[in-house]
């Protein structure tokens, strides 16, 4: 069972919305803005 479009587009957006969450706890954290910048370069559909 996969999950479509939009679930994941939502789970991408989520995981974004924790990411920046502990960025602003430690904003120094190399690996948590690499992880965001690939986040935030997965392209995103209409649907």
């Amino acid at each position: 069972m996969g999950m479509t479009n939009k679930q994941f587009q939502g789970f991408v957006r989520l995981t974004l919305a924790q990411i920046e969450r502990a960025l602003k706890e430690t904003p120094d954290n190399k690996e948590l803005q690499k992880l965001k910048d690939i986040f935030q370069s997965m392209p995103e559909d209409g649907d």
